[in-house]
């Protein structure tokens, strides 16, 4: 065999081996008389399983070379509630359930009954008190969460947490500090009327340094947002609009009276009023689409964008979200902080006594 021909072979099975590793797929099929549909996109796995009721959930995962599907769908029925369990070899799964009384699909960790217990996992919530904080050993070793103490914060990461102190005195209104990555910034709070001192405080490190501004800006300010390294601030005091590169500390004035006023829309800055900065509260969103939609108002309604005719109530009360990342949530419910997901449902990660009085900028997450 010569080498062109052997060649021409190993460039054909690594053809194959990339299609079927990393292309995306769907599949319609129907098990224990259900129709199912299953569709994979970029590590993601959705599903969609139909018979009296329709059911739907997804699984994050890397793809092998063998496409997933669903094997077997056992039927949990009781009260009045039609619940399946789908399985998948290799995968963990949980029981999909339907609310004949509410016409709604519901999370299986909001029903109290013994006929789900076995499905529900048991989570331990080992209080590590501290007077008025309570932290419940629930983190992930990749999950990093900062709670602001008025003088610094508490770093939350693992079984762990650690006390950061920053500044001499307390500071209530936290509301320019900013996370971009891993990276808390915000102003000199021992400064006092306006800063020309950013802090930044990294949360994996629990590392700080300075970086001085070229300009002082008043603290009757607010954060636009940022462009990569580049913070964007508005001084309401004085209607400048400031770009800061956050590794050197430059500081230029983008927009003022003087200059004229910008606003960064669909990938560039275009033009607008003042009052858009001093009425609207202008911002910049730098948060990816969501795969969902959270409806929160007596309680919290999960929409999937892959099929927005099914709604899921998976938490009985409102919420303040912080942070969400794949089919997890990350949230404030009175003075306690949580973490949901389908699979283990609503989680204590710690309780603050003033957490619910005082959440404006008081925990900022991120997750490595």
């Amino acid at each position: 065999m010569n080498k062109k021909l052997i060649i021409v072979i190993l460039i054909f099975l690594l053809i194959i081996v990339i299609k079927y590793t990393f292309s995306n797929y769907s599949l319609i099929y129907k098990v224990n008389n259900y129709d199912v549909y299953t569709k994979y996109n970029k590590g993601r796995y959705y599903f969609e399983i139909k018979k009296e009721h329709k059911y739907n959930f997804d699984i994050y995962g890397k793809r092998g070379l063998s496409k997933v599907i669903i094997s077997d769908i056992k039927e949990i029925q009781f009260d009045n509630y039609d619940c399946i369990l789908p399985v998948i070899k290799n995968m963990e799964t949980y029981p999909l359930c339907y609310s004949n009384n509410d016409n709604q699909l519901i999370d299986y960790h909001l029903i109290d009954d013994e006929v789900l217990a076995e499905y529900k996992s048991e989570i331990k919530e080992i209080e590590k008190p501290n007077k008025d904080f309570i932290f419940y050993n629930n983190l992930n070793s990749n999950e990093y969460v900062a709670l602001w103490t008025y003088k610094g914060y508490t770093i939350m990461n693992g079984k762990e947490y650690n006390d950061i102190k920053l500044f001499k005195n307390d500071r209530y209104d936290n509301d320019l500090a900013y996370l971009i990555n891993d990276t808390i910034y915000m102003p000199n709070y021992d400064q006092e009327h306006e800063f020309d001192t950013l802090i930044a405080l990294n949360l994996v490190s629990q590392k700080t340094h300075s970086i001085k501004l070229d300009k002082k800006i008043d603290y009757d300010s607010y954060i636009v947002g940022n462009i990569k390294k580049k913070l964007y601030i508005f001084d309401n005091k004085t209607s400048i609009l400031y770009e800061i590169n956050i590794r050197n500390g430059e500081t230029k004035i983008l927009s003022s009276a003087e200059k004229g006023y910008v606003k960064y829309d669909n990938g560039k800055f275009v033009t607008c009023s003042k009052s858009e900065y001093k009425v609207n509260k202008v911002t910049i969103d730098s948060k990816k689409q969501s795969i969902y939609d959270y409806k929160i108002d007596k309680n919290v309604i999960k929409t999937f964008n892959d099929n927005k005719e099914l709604n899921t109530l998976i938490i009985n009360t409102p919420i303040l979200i912080v942070k969400e990342n794949k089919n997890s949530l990350y949230y404030i419910k009175d003075n306690n902080f949580y973490k949901y997901n389908p699979n283990n449902g609503e989680i204590k990660v710690f309780y603050d006594y003033e957490l619910s009085f005082n959440n404006s900028k008081a925990v900022f997450m991120y997750i490595k």
